[in-house]
């Protein structure tokens, strides 16, 4: 089995499927694979004339001040264009596997999420984001709970990797026996970052795999210093260096106001005083020191509680913090590529001031389709306490930093805009969408840009540009009178902090709970979905007869939630969604049904609620509109006029409800909730809602094996909102045994009009079943202020 410059395609078992190679039957481009086994400070090019740039860099000292600073991170993407024999295999819950040279082993990477783009002059291509393997089961995996005890290494990383199935190799002297917590909510990936800090040693996650490319052992090496014994050959630029990028942050600190768990601060043992300071390095480099003015930072480390502790902590960090730090990028020929952790010398004497230096490579990142474009990183750390990759946050991180970026190098954000009906013109009287997104790298950020920050130009066909045409926004509706050449920008300068939605979790209502269950009226099993009437009252759905017909029982309550008559649906699915339309004084439940028994067809149909009734599938008194030929999940949106379709673990279609009526499934937007952080291999999908153009949905099991998560996109330009776990990111004041999410619905208030996130969870407390309700306001940003164009800049 050839190694080099291939990538094995393994299913979600570990078992190959397919390859990708650079000139076989299925190819991929514009590979990038980075690894890291710290982190490197480039926020700021500045740097002060004392700063320790000179002709004797060197970064090996016999104390590791940069423990805090360690951070494994292995992650990567790559591009196959579709139509070839395995493209349809680069899905995202596949992994790709590669073999390294230089380390001897074989690396499964996750693919995490996928996009899909395409050009006039390329077919469409998929772009696969991916990430350890390793990293991704550890950002699935919970620890068990374990009390502040004194622990040596091996009991740590062992209670951190306990049931992941990953064996571990211990190639460590360490005899360090710090105190460790584990409270149990925290996810083995978050762990993992801080026993790295915390014991000060390095990982190395990796398979072992047979002739047949199918993996027989997954093992993660701990050691002290990876490749510490490899001393590499002198990089010279113009020899084995092709370019070097050198930069120096000078942005010391050197007044340290340090934070442990609970805000505990150091008060009580240092005089009085909640801070730290640095005299001497003041004077160096700060003018203004005769002032009595220090250069202040604050740092936190939520794993310290005892002042003591967090003070003799914050000095080492300020050693870290108290003057300039360097860090080296450079790209070297394919030929030269130290492996992770070894020392190389390196050499420029044309950049100003010399270099001559000596580090360990912190970071590298490689390619098999362009080998010229490997680069190598090293020089000082910067401490990064509790450090996470990005992507094990979820996808909002990931959006986080590429946020920051954005705002440091406006240069990065790229355009991509997408025409959905096409663009050729029928007749005068059409007009078609243009979509604009804005993205950087492999992050949509659109939901972090003021509408105003899409511009639009159009250009004649004579190539001027048309000064008439001034239209901004995310969505166009191009009329036949636009045809010539229209391009889209982004202003950078409307980037927002905030997405245009968000969950207002400091202003949650606990509206009750209630006991699902009532005899009286044969009532059995767990709320599905739940949606209000404009009296206050509620109608629920449930499930019933599922091994059999497959029947929905819908149940009318008061106020209090008390059952007052029931509806049922016979062959009306699940009822994990529905929507609630009222006319004059009538209900009507849009929802699905199966009109043909014989036949794998459903009908998103309008149901009229009557009490008491059982209706079958055939039912005249329903209004059947448009079928398809698949089981999907209704709700409608009719403040805005659309309808949601949800099928096959969070695929979602919107419609327009007026198409809808006149029986065309006729699809305007659509997106997988699978490139949004949700994982259908290891998350339970539940239940969604619309208030176009943002779509909610939410996930999360019984058993509670998987993370009690609510996501919400924009459907239209593709932007994610947020990414919030119910248990951690909000304070629902639950104690309960299981909270499993069931509703997932918009609703709006009626006194301010705003929108709210009505959700419901299937409890259990002490053995007994409960239905908890709940109202989540949503808060909508507000638009930004014009900005001149005097004032405007890329």
């Amino acid at each position: 089995m050839a190694l080099n410059n291939q990538y094995l395609i393994l299913n979600s078992n570990l078992k190959r499927i397919g390859t990708l190679t650079v000139d076989g039957a299925t190819k991929f481009s514009n590979d990038s694979v980075k690894i890291q086994l710290a982190d490197a400070d480039t926020t700021s090019t500045s740097y002060d004339d004392d700063a320790n740039v000179g002709n004797q860099d060197n970064f090996n000292g016999t104390i590791n001040l940069n423990a805090q600073s360690k951070k494994f991170d292995h992650q990567g993407s790559l591009d196959v264009l579709q139509g070839q024999p395995d493209s349809d295999k680069v899905v995202a819950g596949n992994n790709l596997a590669y073999y390294d040279e230089l380390s001897g082993h074989w690396y499964v990477m996750r693919i995490y999420s996928v996009e899909e783009s395409n050009t006039a002059a390329v077919k469409h291509v998929t772009t696969a984001n991916f990430t350890n393997l390793c990293l991704y089961t550890l950002a699935h995996h919970y620890p068990v709970a374990m009390a502040a005890s004194v622990s040596s290494i091996r009991t740590a990383f062992n209670q951190c990797f306990n049931a992941t199935g990953w064996t571990l190799d211990y190639q460590t002297t360490n005899v360090m026996t710090p105190s460790i917590t584990i409270d149990g909510k925290t996810k083995a990936s978050t762990l993992l970052q801080t026993l790295i800090q915390t014991y000060d040693v390095e990982i190395d996650p990796y398979v072992e795999i047979d002739s047949q490319g199918n993996i027989t052992k997954k093992v993660c090496v701990i050691t002290d210093k990876l490749n510490d014994d490899v001393v590499y050959n002198e990089a010279v630029f113009g020899k084995n260096m092709t370019s070097l990028k050198r930069t120096t942050v000078s942005n010391p600190i050197t007044k340290l106001i340090p934070y442990g768990a609970n805000g505990n601060t150091i008060e009580l043992i240092n005089d009085g005083k909640p801070y730290i300071v640095d005299d001497e390095a003041n004077q160096k480099y700060n003018p203004d020191w005769q002032s009595g003015l220090y250069y202040e930072g604050v740092i936190t480390a939520n794993s310290i509680e005892n002042p003591p502790g967090l003070k003799a902590w914050a000095e080492e960090m300020l050693q870290l913090y108290n003057h300039p730090r360097t860090y080296y990028e450079v790209n070297v020929t394919p030929k030269f590529n130290p492996p992770l952790g070894a020392t190389i010398r390196f050499k420029d004497e044309l950049i100003k001031p010399a270099l001559d230096a000596s580090g360990r490579v912190i970071q590298r990142t490689i390619s098999f389709a362009n080998p010229y474009g490997n680069t190598v990183g090293f020089g000082e750390y910067v401490t990064v306490p509790v450090a996470t990759p990005a992507w094990l946050q979820g996808y909002q991180s990931a959006i986080n930093s590429a946020i920051e970026k954005a705002k440091e190098d406006a240069s990065s954000v790229k355009p991509v805009a997408l025409t959905p009906d096409g663009n050729n013109f029928t007749d005068t009287n059409q007009t078609k969408r243009l979509i604009l997104q804005a993205w950087e790298g492999s992050t949509n950020i659109s939901a972090y840009i003021d509408p105003q920050g899409f511009i639009w130009h159009r250009y004649n066909t004579d190539g001027t540009l048309d000064t008439s045409f001034n239209q901004t926004g995310y969505l166009l509706q191009a009329p036949h009178s636009a045809v010539g050449t229209l391009h889209g920008t982004i202003e950078t300068s409307y980037i927002q902090n905030e997405p245009e939605v968000k969950l207002q979790t400091s202003a949650i209502r606990n509206l009750g709970s209630f006991n699902p269950d009532n005899s009286k009226l044969g009532i059995n099993g767990a709320v599905q979905y739940m949606c209000p009437l404009s009296n206050g009252q509620y109608i629920t759905s449930h499930a019933i007869n599922e091994k059999t017909s497959g029947d929905t029982l819908y149940v009318l309550h008061d106020t209090n939630f008390n059952p007052i008559s029931k509806m049922i649906v016979s062959h009306g699915g699940h009822g994990s969604s529905f929507s609630v339309e009222e006319v004059d004084g009538a209900i009507y439940i849009w929802s699905i049904t199966k009109p043909n028994l014989n036949a794998n067809e459903y009908a998103i149909s309008r149901i009229p609620y009557l009490a008491n009734v059982t209706l079958s599938n055939d039912d005249n008194r329903i209004t059947r509109f448009c079928t398809v030929n698949r089981y999907i999940r209704i709700n409608v949106d009719f403040k805005h006029g659309y309808v949601l379709c949800s099928y096959f673990h969070g695929k979602q279609n919107v419609l327009r409800l007026d198409d809808v009526k006149q029986g065309k499934f006729n699809v305007l937007y659509s997106f997988d909730a699978a490139n949004y952080g949700f994982d259908w291999n290891q998350q339970t999908y539940q239940s969604q809602g619309i208030d176009f153009p943002y779509v909610y949905f939410h996930s999360g099991d019984y058993n509670m094996k998987d993370p009690r998560m609510v996501y919400a996109v924009n459907v239209v330009h593709g932007g994610q909102e947020f990414a919030s776990n119910y248990l951690l990111d909000m304070d629902l004041r639950l104690t309960d045994d299981v909270v499993e999410p069931e509703t997932c619905n918009v609703i709006y208030n009626s006194q301010t009009n705003q929108p709210e996130l009505l959700v419901t969870f299937n409890c259990r407390h002490q053995g007994n079943a409960l239905e908890r309700v709940f109202v989540i306001p949503i808060k909508e940003r507000l638009p930004m202020p014009t900005i001149s164009n005097d004032e405007e800049g890329r």
